[in-house]
């Protein structure tokens, strides 16, 4: 399974490369606050979207009334208080981005398959994110499924290019700020660093000061009002979990994300091929308080030169909420493709995550979970 895995992996690399290539892209030599990539054409989307069954909502999205803790490591998406647009990003996970950058000061990271069994990260950072250097990235491409999930929202949308279907919704819809780097209208917020560790297409990257740059230049305001989630203090300690491992895998068995829950921090910690999972920027192991791993349909799409899948991310399934040491049965819900996903308990009522990060993990089947 091992051989068969990285045998997929040097496939995606090799097209991801001559993807690049074929759309203009270089390696541009520059530190994380020196110069900008040049701007590259996109070629014309060729599909249209897939079409998604629109869903009435089973609850009506609730604001939450708990104060946030003020030491928490990211800042939590209080539904009924987020007054700023939030940036969402497009953020790689092949092994020539390992490790990546940021996705510790997320308030929110989604997880899904690409391609070649090889997943992508979509990173939410809330409109408050501190405008300064520390590079974000590496930025990568679209997928129908993010952008549907980026529109939930009503984000920033940061992105290089990205599957037909992906892009043809990420410019036509209203319900995202576009911006792709691979565009000349979105170049100037994003950079190359080109050195012997990063080179293209696993280089390209943003900051907080370019993204509030481009934030302070937005005439469309902001005025939703159901996006975010509810929150709830965390467990005492004498109340958690014992400490604990899981794991889960997207396509291959032999390619386990894992997570490592401590009682004391109430954290979990990530690995990835039984390794720390870490930030290159602050050298930390990436660690989150809230896991929900979520059941979501993928298939290959029919004739695709590069084997895209579709996800269905409109819809309902089950998921696995991991909070304060304890595991929970709960439903996603995405009522359309502007609607916020929204998680429910056994009694269908609305989920409150501990107070931090959320990390959601979709996979094609519970069953690909291992706990002990």
């Amino acid at each position: 399974m091992k051989l068969r895995f990285w045998v997929h992996q040097l496939l995606a690399a090799s097209l991801v490369l001559t993807t690049l290539v074929a759309c203009g892209g270089s390696a541009n030599t520059a530190v994380p606050t020196a110069e900008i990539v040049a701007p590259v054409a996109t070629e014309a989307p060729v599909a249209t979207a897939t079409a998604q069954p629109t869903l009435e909502p089973t609850i009506v999205p609730t604001a939450t009334n708990v104060p946030m803790p003020a030491d928490l490591n990211v800042i939590p998406l209080v539904r009924g208080e987020v007054t700023k647009r939030p940036f969402m990003m497009m953020i790689d996970n092949h092994p020539d981005a390992y490790p990546q950058s940021g996705l510790n000061r997320a308030s929110v990271v989604f997880e899904a398959l690409a391609e070649y069994g090889i997943t992508r990260f979509m990173a939410v950072f809330p409109g408050e994110l501190t405008a300064d250097d520390r590079p974000l990235g590496p930025v990568r491409s679209a997928r129908l499924y993010f952008v549907q999930w980026a529109m939930g929202f009503g984000a920033y949308y940061a992105h290089a290019g990205g599957s037909p279907t992906g892009l043809e919704l990420a410019e036509s819809t209203d319900q995202i700020i576009n911006l792709d780097a691979l565009r000349a209208e979105s170049t100037n917020y994003f950079f190359r660093v080109d050195t012997e560790t990063r080179f293209a297409p696993h280089n390209l990257y943003t900051n907080g000061t370019l993204l509030q740059e481009r934030a302070a230049a937005e005439t469309v305001p902001y005025s939703r009002t159901d996006v975010g989630f509810r929150y709830r203090l965390a467990l005492e300690e004498s109340k958690r979990g014992a400490a604990q491992t899981f794991s889960y895998f997207f396509l291959y068995d032999d390619a386990p994300v894992g997570w490592t829950y401590d009682p004391a921090s109430n954290n979990y910690f990530r690995t990835r091929f039984g390794k720390a999972a870490m930030d290159e920027v602050s050298q930390a192991q990436l660690s989150t308080q809230n896991v929900v791993v979520i059941e979501v349909k993928e298939a290959p799409i029919e004739g695709d030169p590069k084997a895209r899948i579709d996800q269905q991310v409109v819809g309902s399934g089950k998921g696995i909420l991991y909070r304060d040491g304890l595991r929970e049965e709960v439903t996603w819900n995405k009522a359309s493709p502007e609607a916020p996903i929204i998680f429910l308990d056994s009694n269908g009522e609305d989920v409150m995550f501990t107070a931090g990060q959320i990390w959601i993990s979709a996979v094609p089947d519970l069953a690909n979970i291992s706990e002990s």
